[in-house]
Protein backbone atom coordinates (compact mmCIF):
# COMPACT_ATOMS: atom_id res chain seq x y z
CA UNK A 1 0.00 0.00 0.00
CA UNK A 2 1.35 3.36 -1.00
CA UNK A 3 1.52 5.90 1.82
CA UNK A 4 1.63 9.59 1.00
CA UNK A 5 3.95 11.37 3.37
CA UNK A 6 3.34 15.03 4.16
CA UNK A 7 5.88 17.38 2.66
CA UNK A 8 8.06 19.19 5.22
CA UNK A 9 7.19 22.85 5.66
CA UNK A 10 9.50 25.69 6.47
CA UNK A 11 9.41 27.19 9.97
CA UNK A 12 8.20 30.76 10.05
CA UNK A 13 7.21 33.36 12.61
CA UNK A 14 3.42 33.66 13.00
CA UNK A 15 1.79 36.96 12.20
CA UNK A 16 0.79 39.02 15.25
CA UNK A 17 -2.95 38.56 14.66
CA UNK A 18 -2.55 34.76 14.57
CA UNK A 19 -0.29 34.48 17.61
CA UNK A 20 -2.54 36.80 19.62
CA UNK A 21 -5.57 34.63 18.85
CA UNK A 22 -3.68 31.56 20.04
CA UNK A 23 -2.71 33.33 23.25
CA UNK A 24 -6.28 34.58 23.71
CA UNK A 25 -7.57 30.99 23.37
CA UNK A 26 -5.39 29.92 26.31
CA UNK A 27 -6.94 32.51 28.62
CA UNK A 28 -10.44 33.13 27.19
CA UNK A 29 -12.34 30.08 26.00
CA UNK A 30 -15.89 30.75 27.26
CA UNK A 31 -17.88 33.57 28.89
CA UNK A 32 -16.95 32.36 32.38
CA UNK A 33 -13.28 33.02 31.53
CA UNK A 34 -14.17 36.66 30.97
CA UNK A 35 -16.08 36.81 34.25
CA UNK A 36 -13.11 35.23 36.04
CA UNK A 37 -10.54 37.69 34.67
CA UNK A 38 -12.69 40.80 35.13
CA UNK A 39 -13.58 39.84 38.70
CA UNK A 40 -9.89 39.36 39.48
CA UNK A 41 -9.12 42.84 38.14
CA UNK A 42 -11.99 44.38 40.11
CA UNK A 43 -10.85 42.71 43.35
CA UNK A 44 -7.23 43.77 42.75
CA UNK A 45 -8.47 47.34 42.29
CA UNK A 46 -9.60 47.43 45.92
CA UNK A 47 -13.33 47.33 45.17
CA UNK A 48 -15.86 47.20 48.00
CA UNK A 49 -18.82 46.34 45.75
CA UNK A 50 -18.88 44.45 42.45
CA UNK A 51 -21.82 43.79 40.13
CA UNK A 52 -21.79 41.19 37.35
CA UNK A 53 -24.37 41.45 34.55
CA UNK A 54 -24.87 38.61 32.08
CA UNK A 55 -27.06 38.55 28.98
CA UNK A 56 -27.84 35.17 27.44
CA UNK A 57 -25.55 33.49 29.93
CA UNK A 58 -22.65 35.75 28.91
CA UNK A 59 -22.93 34.78 25.24
CA UNK A 60 -24.38 38.20 24.35
CA UNK A 61 -22.83 40.36 27.04
CA UNK A 62 -20.65 40.29 30.13
CA UNK A 63 -20.58 43.51 32.12
CA UNK A 64 -18.64 43.97 35.36
CA UNK A 65 -19.05 47.13 37.42
CA UNK A 66 -16.78 47.96 40.36
CA UNK A 67 -16.07 50.87 42.69
CA UNK A 68 -12.33 50.31 42.84
CA UNK A 69 -9.37 52.57 42.12
CA UNK A 70 -10.16 53.21 38.47
CA UNK A 71 -7.60 54.21 35.82
CA UNK A 72 -6.36 57.58 34.57
CA UNK A 73 -6.55 58.03 30.76
CA UNK A 74 -2.89 57.11 30.12
CA UNK A 75 -3.31 53.77 31.91
CA UNK A 76 -6.67 53.18 30.26
CA UNK A 77 -5.08 53.57 26.83
CA UNK A 78 -2.49 50.89 27.70
CA UNK A 79 -4.59 48.41 29.71
CA UNK A 80 -5.68 46.31 26.72
CA UNK A 81 -2.22 45.92 25.21
CA UNK A 82 -0.44 42.51 25.55
CA UNK A 83 1.43 42.11 28.83
CA UNK A 84 0.27 45.49 30.12
CA UNK A 85 0.03 45.22 33.90
CA UNK A 86 0.49 47.31 37.03
CA UNK A 87 1.04 44.28 39.26
CA UNK A 88 4.57 43.16 38.42
CA UNK A 89 7.57 44.92 36.93
CA UNK A 90 10.60 42.64 37.23
CA UNK A 91 11.26 38.91 37.03
CA UNK A 92 11.72 38.81 40.80
CA UNK A 93 8.18 40.13 41.27
CA UNK A 94 6.90 36.78 39.97
CA UNK A 95 8.28 35.19 43.14
CA UNK A 96 6.09 37.29 45.45
CA UNK A 97 2.85 37.97 43.57
CA UNK A 98 0.07 39.00 45.95
CA UNK A 99 -2.59 40.03 43.42
CA UNK A 100 -5.08 37.75 41.68
CA UNK A 101 -3.97 38.91 38.24
CA UNK A 102 -0.44 39.64 37.16
CA UNK A 103 0.23 38.34 33.65
CA UNK A 104 -1.21 41.30 31.74
CA UNK A 105 -3.05 38.93 29.39
CA UNK A 106 -6.72 39.20 30.39
CA UNK A 107 -7.92 42.43 28.77
CA UNK A 108 -5.63 41.86 25.79
CA UNK A 109 -7.06 38.38 25.22
CA UNK A 110 -10.64 39.60 25.62
CA UNK A 111 -10.01 42.52 23.24
CA UNK A 112 -8.69 40.20 20.52
CA UNK A 113 -11.85 38.05 20.34
CA UNK A 114 -14.68 40.48 21.12
CA UNK A 115 -15.82 44.07 21.30
CA UNK A 116 -14.81 45.58 24.63
CA UNK A 117 -15.73 48.94 26.11
CA UNK A 118 -14.05 50.18 29.29
CA UNK A 119 -15.21 53.24 31.23
CA UNK A 120 -12.95 54.19 34.12
CA UNK A 121 -12.62 57.06 36.58
CA UNK A 122 -9.79 57.28 39.14
CA UNK A 123 -11.50 59.74 41.52
CA UNK A 124 -14.74 61.53 42.39
CA UNK A 125 -13.46 64.87 41.13
CA UNK A 126 -11.77 63.56 37.99
CA UNK A 127 -13.29 62.95 34.55
CA UNK A 128 -14.08 59.46 33.32
CA UNK A 129 -12.84 58.15 29.99
CA UNK A 130 -14.26 55.55 27.62
CA UNK A 131 -12.05 53.16 25.66
CA UNK A 132 -13.43 51.00 22.86
CA UNK A 133 -11.52 48.12 21.26
CA UNK A 134 -12.85 45.68 18.65
CA UNK A 135 -11.00 42.63 17.42
CA UNK A 136 -7.72 43.80 18.87
CA UNK A 137 -7.88 47.31 17.38
CA UNK A 138 -8.67 50.49 19.28
CA UNK A 139 -11.62 52.27 17.70
CA UNK A 140 -12.32 55.00 20.25
CA UNK A 141 -11.09 56.93 23.30
CA UNK A 142 -13.05 59.85 24.72
CA UNK A 143 -14.07 61.74 27.85
CA UNK A 144 -17.43 60.66 29.27
CA UNK A 145 -19.59 60.66 32.39
CA UNK A 146 -18.81 58.10 35.05
CA UNK A 147 -18.32 57.53 38.75
CA UNK A 148 -15.21 56.32 40.54
CA UNK A 149 -14.31 52.81 39.53
CA UNK A 150 -14.37 50.81 36.31
CA UNK A 151 -17.05 49.36 34.06
CA UNK A 152 -16.00 46.71 31.53
CA UNK A 153 -18.57 45.76 28.90
CA UNK A 154 -17.81 42.79 26.61
CA UNK A 155 -20.03 41.93 23.62
CA UNK A 156 -19.75 40.07 20.29
CA UNK A 157 -17.69 37.30 21.87
CA UNK A 158 -15.72 35.25 19.31
CA UNK A 159 -17.34 37.11 16.38
CA UNK A 160 -13.98 36.77 14.56
CA UNK A 161 -13.12 33.36 16.02
CA UNK A 162 -15.71 30.87 14.64
CA UNK A 163 -13.66 27.83 15.59
CA UNK A 164 -14.10 28.79 19.24
CA UNK A 165 -17.66 30.05 18.96
CA UNK A 166 -19.12 26.80 17.63
CA UNK A 167 -18.04 24.94 20.77
CA UNK A 168 -19.98 27.20 23.14
CA UNK A 169 -22.79 25.49 25.04
CA UNK A 170 -26.38 26.48 25.76
CA UNK A 171 -27.34 29.71 27.51
CA UNK A 172 -28.13 28.00 30.81
CA UNK A 173 -24.95 25.91 30.71
CA UNK A 174 -22.74 28.94 30.10
CA UNK A 175 -24.71 30.88 32.71
CA UNK A 176 -24.08 28.11 35.24
CA UNK A 177 -20.32 28.23 34.61
CA UNK A 178 -20.31 32.02 35.04
CA UNK A 179 -22.29 31.70 38.25
CA UNK A 180 -19.81 29.16 39.59
CA UNK A 181 -16.89 31.55 39.02
CA UNK A 182 -18.88 34.38 40.60
CA UNK A 183 -19.53 32.29 43.72
CA UNK A 184 -15.89 31.18 43.91
CA UNK A 185 -14.73 34.80 44.08
CA UNK A 186 -17.51 35.80 46.47
CA UNK A 187 -16.69 32.98 48.89
CA UNK A 188 -12.99 33.87 48.83
CA UNK A 189 -13.63 37.59 49.46
CA UNK A 190 -16.47 37.99 51.99
CA UNK A 191 -15.38 41.58 52.71
CA UNK A 192 -16.65 42.64 49.27
CA UNK A 193 -20.34 42.92 48.37
CA UNK A 194 -21.24 40.96 45.21
CA UNK A 195 -24.38 40.98 43.07
CA UNK A 196 -25.21 38.83 40.05
CA UNK A 197 -27.74 39.89 37.40
CA UNK A 198 -29.03 37.57 34.68
CA UNK A 199 -30.82 39.30 31.80
CA UNK A 200 -31.41 42.41 33.97
CA UNK A 201 -32.86 40.39 36.88
CA UNK A 202 -30.89 40.19 40.11
CA UNK A 203 -30.35 36.51 40.93
CA UNK A 204 -27.93 36.65 43.84
CA UNK A 205 -27.00 39.35 46.34
CA UNK A 206 -24.18 38.70 48.78
CA UNK A 207 -23.61 41.58 51.21
CA UNK A 208 -20.40 41.93 53.19
CA UNK A 209 -20.34 39.08 55.73
CA UNK A 210 -18.13 36.79 57.77
CA UNK A 211 -16.85 33.72 55.87
CA UNK A 212 -19.30 31.25 57.43
CA UNK A 213 -22.30 33.46 56.64
CA UNK A 214 -21.05 34.14 53.09
CA UNK A 215 -20.77 30.41 52.40
CA UNK A 216 -24.24 29.84 53.83
CA UNK A 217 -25.74 32.49 51.56
CA UNK A 218 -23.82 31.41 48.47
CA UNK A 219 -24.58 27.69 48.81
CA UNK A 220 -27.87 27.82 50.70
CA UNK A 221 -29.49 25.40 48.26
CA UNK A 222 -26.84 22.76 48.82
CA UNK A 223 -26.19 22.87 52.56
CA UNK A 224 -27.72 23.79 55.89
CA UNK A 225 -25.59 26.69 57.12
CA UNK A 226 -26.73 26.02 60.70
CA UNK A 227 -24.50 22.95 60.67
CA UNK A 228 -21.32 24.86 59.77
CA UNK A 229 -18.48 25.70 62.11
CA UNK A 230 -14.97 27.12 61.80
CA UNK A 231 -11.49 26.57 63.19
CA UNK A 232 -7.96 27.62 62.37
CA UNK A 233 -4.28 26.79 62.63
CA UNK A 234 -1.07 28.72 62.07
CA UNK A 235 2.41 27.93 60.81
CA UNK A 236 5.58 29.70 59.80
CA UNK A 237 4.50 32.56 57.47
CA UNK A 238 1.05 31.12 56.82
CA UNK A 239 -2.32 30.54 58.46
CA UNK A 240 -5.18 28.17 57.73
CA UNK A 241 -8.90 28.63 58.32
CA UNK A 242 -11.44 25.92 57.66
CA UNK A 243 -15.21 26.43 57.47
CA UNK A 244 -16.81 23.01 57.45
CA UNK A 245 -19.93 21.08 58.29
CA UNK A 246 -20.94 18.45 60.76
CA UNK A 247 -20.40 14.93 59.41
CA UNK A 248 -24.10 14.55 58.58
CA UNK A 249 -23.66 17.15 55.82
CA UNK A 250 -21.46 14.68 53.96
CA UNK A 251 -21.74 14.21 50.20
CA UNK A 252 -20.94 11.53 47.66
CA UNK A 253 -19.01 14.09 45.57
CA UNK A 254 -16.39 16.74 46.33
CA UNK A 255 -18.45 19.64 45.01
CA UNK A 256 -18.40 21.35 48.41
CA UNK A 257 -14.82 20.42 49.30
CA UNK A 258 -13.00 23.53 48.11
CA UNK A 259 -9.59 25.11 48.65
CA UNK A 260 -8.54 28.74 48.38
CA UNK A 261 -5.01 30.13 48.53
CA UNK A 262 -4.55 33.88 49.04
CA UNK A 263 -8.08 34.54 47.84
CA UNK A 264 -7.92 32.32 44.75
CA UNK A 265 -9.77 28.99 44.26
CA UNK A 266 -7.23 26.31 43.36
CA UNK A 267 -7.25 22.68 42.31
CA UNK A 268 -4.86 21.33 44.92
CA UNK A 269 -5.59 17.71 45.73
CA UNK A 270 -3.20 17.61 48.68
CA UNK A 271 -5.24 20.26 50.52
CA UNK A 272 -8.51 18.44 49.84
CA UNK A 273 -6.91 15.20 50.98
CA UNK A 274 -5.75 16.94 54.18
CA UNK A 275 -9.29 18.08 54.96
CA UNK A 276 -10.63 14.56 54.39
CA UNK A 277 -7.88 13.11 56.54
CA UNK A 278 -8.92 15.47 59.32
CA UNK A 279 -12.39 13.90 59.16
CA UNK A 280 -11.01 10.38 59.61
CA UNK A 281 -13.04 8.64 62.29
CA UNK A 282 -16.04 10.86 61.59
CA UNK A 283 -16.70 10.21 57.88
CA UNK A 284 -17.81 6.81 56.52
CA UNK A 285 -15.97 5.38 53.54
CA UNK A 286 -17.07 6.67 50.14
CA UNK A 287 -18.36 9.99 51.54
CA UNK A 288 -16.75 13.43 51.53
CA UNK A 289 -17.08 16.35 53.95
CA UNK A 290 -18.46 19.79 53.27
CA UNK A 291 -15.33 21.86 53.88
CA UNK A 292 -13.91 25.15 52.65
CA UNK A 293 -10.18 25.52 53.27
CA UNK A 294 -8.63 29.00 53.20
CA UNK A 295 -4.85 29.34 53.21
CA UNK A 296 -3.30 32.77 53.72
CA UNK A 297 0.41 32.44 52.96
CA UNK A 298 3.46 34.57 52.29
CA UNK A 299 3.57 35.00 48.46
CA UNK A 300 7.25 34.06 48.56
CA UNK A 301 6.28 30.50 49.57
CA UNK A 302 4.03 29.78 46.57
CA UNK A 303 4.11 30.00 42.77
CA UNK A 304 0.98 30.62 40.69
CA UNK A 305 2.94 31.17 37.49
CA UNK A 306 2.37 27.61 36.22
CA UNK A 307 -1.07 27.84 34.55
CA UNK A 308 -2.58 30.54 32.27
CA UNK A 309 -5.77 30.66 34.34
CA UNK A 310 -3.84 30.41 37.64
CA UNK A 311 -5.82 27.33 38.71
CA UNK A 312 -2.80 25.58 40.15
CA UNK A 313 -0.28 26.52 42.79
CA UNK A 314 3.09 25.16 43.81
CA UNK A 315 3.96 25.26 47.53
CA UNK A 316 7.47 25.45 48.91
CA UNK A 317 6.24 24.19 52.30
CA UNK A 318 3.40 21.84 51.35
CA UNK A 319 3.93 19.32 54.22
CA UNK A 320 3.57 22.08 56.84
CA UNK A 321 0.40 23.47 55.19
CA UNK A 322 -1.03 19.95 54.85
CA UNK A 323 -0.46 19.30 58.56
CA UNK A 324 -2.12 22.61 59.52
CA UNK A 325 -5.24 21.81 57.48
CA UNK A 326 -5.53 18.41 59.21
CA UNK A 327 -5.07 20.09 62.59
CA UNK A 328 -7.76 22.70 61.89
CA UNK A 329 -10.23 20.00 60.80
CA UNK A 330 -9.57 17.99 63.95
CA UNK A 331 -10.06 21.06 66.17
CA UNK A 332 -13.39 21.56 64.43
CA UNK A 333 -14.50 17.99 65.03
CA UNK A 334 -13.02 17.48 68.50
CA UNK A 335 -16.34 17.93 70.39
CA UNK A 336 -18.13 15.34 68.25
CA UNK A 337 -18.23 11.58 68.86
CA UNK A 338 -16.44 9.60 66.20
CA UNK A 339 -17.41 6.48 64.30
CA UNK A 340 -15.38 3.27 64.10
CA UNK A 341 -12.14 3.76 62.18
CA UNK A 342 -12.88 0.72 60.00
CA UNK A 343 -14.87 1.46 56.83
CA UNK A 344 -18.52 1.74 57.73
CA UNK A 345 -21.71 2.71 55.98
CA UNK A 346 -23.37 6.01 56.85
CA UNK A 347 -25.81 6.46 59.70
CA UNK A 348 -29.07 7.47 58.08
CA UNK A 349 -31.64 9.68 59.75
CA UNK A 350 -35.28 10.37 58.92
CA UNK A 351 -35.31 13.49 61.05
CA UNK A 352 -34.79 16.99 59.65
CA UNK A 353 -31.83 18.93 61.02
CA UNK A 354 -32.64 20.98 64.10
CA UNK A 355 -31.09 24.45 64.47
CA UNK A 356 -28.19 24.05 66.93
CA UNK A 357 -26.38 27.11 68.22
CA UNK A 358 -23.15 28.30 66.61
CA UNK A 359 -19.81 28.34 68.32
CA UNK A 360 -16.68 30.30 67.51
CA UNK A 361 -14.56 27.20 67.11
CA UNK A 362 -15.83 23.70 66.53
CA UNK A 363 -19.21 22.61 65.21
CA UNK A 364 -22.68 23.37 66.56
CA UNK A 365 -23.81 20.89 69.20
CA UNK A 366 -27.38 19.63 69.73
CA UNK A 367 -28.89 21.29 72.77
CA UNK A 368 -31.47 20.05 75.27
CA UNK A 369 -34.27 21.64 73.25
CA UNK A 370 -33.34 19.53 70.23
CA UNK A 371 -33.26 16.37 72.31
CA UNK A 372 -36.63 17.21 73.85
CA UNK A 373 -38.14 17.74 70.41
CA UNK A 374 -37.55 14.09 69.46
CA UNK A 375 -40.27 11.57 70.34
CA UNK A 376 -39.75 9.14 73.21
CA UNK A 377 -39.05 5.73 71.71
CA UNK A 378 -41.57 3.69 73.71
CA UNK A 379 -44.65 5.91 73.91
CA UNK A 380 -46.40 3.89 71.19
CA UNK A 381 -45.36 0.46 72.52
CA UNK A 382 -42.48 0.05 70.04
CA UNK A 383 -39.15 -0.90 71.56
CA UNK A 384 -36.10 -1.06 69.30
CA UNK A 385 -33.88 -4.02 70.20
CA UNK A 386 -31.10 -3.67 67.65
CA UNK A 387 -29.83 -4.14 64.11
CA UNK A 388 -28.99 -7.60 62.78
CA UNK A 389 -26.63 -8.47 59.89
CA UNK A 390 -26.78 -4.87 58.68
CA UNK A 391 -30.15 -5.66 57.06
CA UNK A 392 -32.80 -6.15 59.72
CA UNK A 393 -34.15 -3.97 62.52
CA UNK A 394 -35.65 -5.90 65.42
CA UNK A 395 -38.51 -4.48 67.53
CA UNK A 396 -40.55 -5.66 70.47
CA UNK A 397 -44.25 -4.78 70.36
CA UNK A 398 -46.96 -5.89 72.78
CA UNK A 399 -47.10 -9.65 72.46
CA UNK A 400 -44.96 -9.93 69.33
CA UNK A 401 -41.50 -9.56 67.83
CA UNK A 402 -41.08 -7.69 64.54
CA UNK A 403 -38.12 -8.17 62.17
CA UNK A 404 -38.09 -5.27 59.70
CA UNK A 405 -36.19 -5.16 56.39
CA UNK A 406 -34.73 -1.65 56.72
CA UNK A 407 -34.29 -1.04 52.99
CA UNK A 408 -37.67 -2.43 51.92
CA UNK A 409 -39.52 -0.49 54.61
CA UNK A 410 -37.81 2.82 53.89
CA UNK A 411 -38.23 2.26 50.14
CA UNK A 412 -42.02 1.84 50.52
CA UNK A 413 -42.29 4.88 52.79
CA UNK A 414 -40.51 7.06 50.23
CA UNK A 415 -42.54 5.53 47.37
CA UNK A 416 -45.80 6.47 49.09
CA UNK A 417 -44.50 9.98 49.86
CA UNK A 418 -43.47 10.60 46.24
CA UNK A 419 -47.00 9.85 45.07
CA UNK A 420 -48.93 11.55 47.87
CA UNK A 421 -48.19 15.25 47.43
CA UNK A 422 -47.35 17.88 44.87
CA UNK A 423 -43.64 18.66 45.29
CA UNK A 424 -42.24 22.16 45.78
CA UNK A 425 -39.48 22.70 43.23
CA UNK A 426 -36.23 24.46 44.15
CA UNK A 427 -34.10 25.97 41.41
CA UNK A 428 -30.71 24.26 41.11
CA UNK A 429 -27.67 26.41 41.77
CA UNK A 430 -25.96 24.87 38.73
CA UNK A 431 -28.19 23.28 36.05
CA UNK A 432 -27.18 19.69 35.26
CA UNK A 433 -26.60 19.13 31.53
CA UNK A 434 -26.77 15.72 29.85
CA UNK A 435 -27.03 14.24 26.37
CA UNK A 436 -29.71 11.80 25.22
CA UNK A 437 -30.42 9.50 22.31
CA UNK A 438 -33.01 10.37 19.68
CA UNK A 439 -35.50 7.96 21.27
CA UNK A 440 -34.88 9.34 24.77
CA UNK A 441 -35.25 12.89 23.50
CA UNK A 442 -38.74 12.18 22.15
CA UNK A 443 -39.85 10.43 25.34
CA UNK A 444 -38.54 13.18 27.65
CA UNK A 445 -40.26 15.89 25.61
CA UNK A 446 -43.52 13.97 25.97
CA UNK A 447 -43.03 13.50 29.71
CA UNK A 448 -41.80 16.99 30.65
CA UNK A 449 -45.02 17.98 32.39
CA UNK A 450 -45.28 14.69 34.29
CA UNK A 451 -41.65 14.97 35.37
CA UNK A 452 -42.30 18.43 36.80
CA UNK A 453 -45.39 17.16 38.62
CA UNK A 454 -43.20 14.49 40.19
CA UNK A 455 -40.47 16.93 41.25
CA UNK A 456 -37.98 17.28 38.38
CA UNK A 457 -37.92 20.24 35.97
CA UNK A 458 -36.10 19.76 32.65
CA UNK A 459 -35.70 21.89 29.56
CA UNK A 460 -34.12 21.55 26.13
CA UNK A 461 -30.46 22.60 25.90
CA UNK A 462 -29.95 21.92 22.21
CA UNK A 463 -30.16 18.98 19.83
CA UNK A 464 -30.35 15.78 21.91
CA UNK A 465 -29.42 17.64 25.07
CA UNK A 466 -31.38 18.58 28.20
CA UNK A 467 -30.79 20.35 31.49
CA UNK A 468 -32.16 19.65 34.95
CA UNK A 469 -33.06 23.09 36.30
CA UNK A 470 -35.09 22.46 39.48
CA UNK A 471 -35.73 19.62 41.91
CA UNK A 472 -37.97 18.81 44.82
CA UNK A 473 -36.34 18.21 48.20
CA UNK A 474 -36.92 14.46 47.76
CA UNK A 475 -34.57 14.22 44.78
CA UNK A 476 -31.78 16.50 46.00
CA UNK A 477 -30.07 13.63 47.83
CA UNK A 478 -29.70 11.62 44.62
CA UNK A 479 -26.33 11.48 42.89
CA UNK A 480 -26.27 13.33 39.57
CA UNK A 481 -25.81 10.15 37.52
CA UNK A 482 -28.88 8.62 39.21
CA UNK A 483 -30.99 11.66 38.39
CA UNK A 484 -29.95 11.52 34.76
CA UNK A 485 -30.67 7.78 34.70
CA UNK A 486 -34.21 8.40 35.98
CA UNK A 487 -34.96 11.17 33.50
CA UNK A 488 -33.61 9.19 30.55
CA UNK A 489 -36.06 6.42 31.43
CA UNK A 490 -39.11 8.73 31.40
CA UNK A 491 -42.05 7.99 29.14
CA UNK A 492 -43.88 4.87 28.04
CA UNK A 493 -46.41 2.67 29.78
CA UNK A 494 -46.25 2.26 33.55
CA UNK A 495 -43.22 4.57 33.69
CA UNK A 496 -44.58 6.70 36.53
CA UNK A 497 -44.79 3.70 38.85
CA UNK A 498 -41.36 2.49 37.75
CA UNK A 499 -39.97 6.02 38.12
CA UNK A 500 -41.22 6.33 41.71
CA UNK A 501 -40.06 2.82 42.55
CA UNK A 502 -36.56 3.37 41.16
CA UNK A 503 -36.23 6.77 42.85
CA UNK A 504 -37.40 5.34 46.17
CA UNK A 505 -34.91 2.48 45.89
CA UNK A 506 -32.03 4.89 45.21
CA UNK A 507 -33.02 7.18 48.11
CA UNK A 508 -33.73 4.53 50.71
CA UNK A 509 -31.44 3.23 53.44
CA UNK A 510 -29.22 0.53 52.01
CA UNK A 511 -28.16 -2.87 53.28
CA UNK A 512 -25.23 -2.28 55.63
CA UNK A 513 -26.19 1.27 56.58
CA UNK A 514 -26.08 1.80 60.33
CA UNK A 515 -29.35 3.18 61.73
CA UNK A 516 -29.53 5.08 65.01
CA UNK A 517 -32.25 4.11 67.55
CA UNK A 518 -34.43 7.18 67.03
CA UNK A 519 -34.42 6.72 63.27
CA UNK A 520 -35.14 3.00 63.65
CA UNK A 521 -38.12 3.74 65.90
CA UNK A 522 -39.54 6.27 63.43
CA UNK A 523 -39.01 3.85 60.55
CA UNK A 524 -40.98 1.13 62.33
CA UNK A 525 -43.78 3.50 63.33
CA UNK A 526 -44.17 4.71 59.74
CA UNK A 527 -43.93 1.18 58.30
CA UNK A 528 -46.76 -0.07 60.50
CA UNK A 529 -49.02 2.63 59.02
CA UNK A 530 -48.34 1.69 55.39
CA UNK A 531 -51.38 0.65 53.34
CA UNK A 532 -49.33 -2.10 51.63
CA UNK A 533 -46.72 -3.94 53.74
CA UNK A 534 -44.53 -4.69 50.72
CA UNK A 535 -41.83 -2.75 48.92
CA UNK A 536 -42.69 -1.36 45.43
CA UNK A 537 -41.07 -4.45 43.90
CA UNK A 538 -43.27 -6.86 45.88
CA UNK A 539 -40.98 -8.05 48.69
CA UNK A 540 -42.47 -8.21 52.22
CA UNK A 541 -41.35 -5.41 54.54
CA UNK A 542 -41.35 -7.37 57.78
CA UNK A 543 -41.76 -10.78 59.36
CA UNK A 544 -43.67 -11.09 62.62
CA UNK A 545 -43.34 -13.66 65.41
CA UNK A 546 -45.89 -13.80 68.19
CA UNK A 547 -44.88 -14.41 71.79
CA UNK A 548 -46.74 -17.71 71.65
CA UNK A 549 -44.74 -18.84 68.58
CA UNK A 550 -41.43 -17.94 70.23
CA UNK A 551 -42.35 -19.81 73.42
CA UNK A 552 -43.33 -22.84 71.40
CA UNK A 553 -39.99 -22.77 69.54
CA UNK A 554 -38.13 -23.27 72.82
CA UNK A 555 -40.68 -25.73 74.25
CA UNK A 556 -41.99 -23.33 76.85
CA UNK A 557 -45.68 -23.27 77.77
CA UNK A 558 -47.78 -20.44 76.41
CA UNK A 559 -48.76 -17.69 78.82
CA UNK A 560 -52.41 -17.31 79.66
CA UNK A 561 -52.05 -13.54 79.28
CA UNK A 562 -49.39 -12.28 76.88
CA UNK A 563 -46.90 -9.89 78.48
CA UNK A 564 -47.41 -6.26 77.45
Amino acid sequence: MHVTRPQPRRIRILRDEVSRKIAAGEVIDRPFSIVRELLDNAIDAGSLAIDVHLEAGGLSRVRVVDDGAGMPPDDLALCWQPHATSKIETEDDLLRVSSLGFRGEALSSIAVCSRIEVVSCPGENEPAHRLEVRGGRQVGMEVCQGRKGTVVDVTELFYNYPARKKFLRSVSAESGLCRAVFIDRAVAHPGIAFRLFLDNEMKLSLPVAESMDRIGLAYGQLLDSRLLGKAGAEGDRFSVKIVAGRPELRRRDRKLLQCFVNGRRVSEFSLMQAAEYGYAGHMPGGWHPVAFVFVDIDPGLIDFNIHPAKKEVRFRNLPEVHKAVVEAARVLLAPLPGIPAAPAAPVRSLYPSMPPSRVVQGLPQPGPREAAARPAPQEDGIRFLGQVFGVFLVFELPGRLLVLDQHAAHERIIFERLGARAPALQEMLFPLCFDVSEEEEARIIGATRELEEMGIAVRRAGARAFELTALSADFQALAEERLVELVRGAGGEQWKYAFRATAACRLAIKEGDRVDPLTAHELCAQALKLPVPRCPHGRPIWHELSEETLLRLVDRPARETPRV
